[in-house]
């Protein structure tokens, strides 16, 4: 099974940033989701254009967002499969 070059093995990664989004939405429930999905965009383009090989930008997104947020005091929230 194989998938287009171009996107990093992503055939859509607005799916994949959606699922980022919902993933950070549950860890940072302080945090508005639509301010949370402004900023994995915001973030997931930044990188993008920086990027000479994109294969890992939504698992960096989320990285990048997480700290971001977490140096800026916000608490984050353990997931359950973390627990485990």
């Amino acid at each position: 099974m194989t998938e287009p070059a171009g996107q990093g093995g992503l055939t859509d990664p607005e799916i994949a940033l959606r699922h980022q989004t919902e993933a950070l939405t549950q860890r940072f429930p302080d945090v508005d989701p639509d301010e949370l999905a402004d900023r994995v965009h915001q973030t997931y383009d930044q990188l993008e254009e920086a990027a000479t090989v994109d294969t890992h930008l939504v698992a960096m997104t989320e990285k990048q967002v997480t700290e971001d947020l977490r140096e800026q005091g916000e608490t984050v929230h353990v997931r359950s499969d973390d627990n485990g």
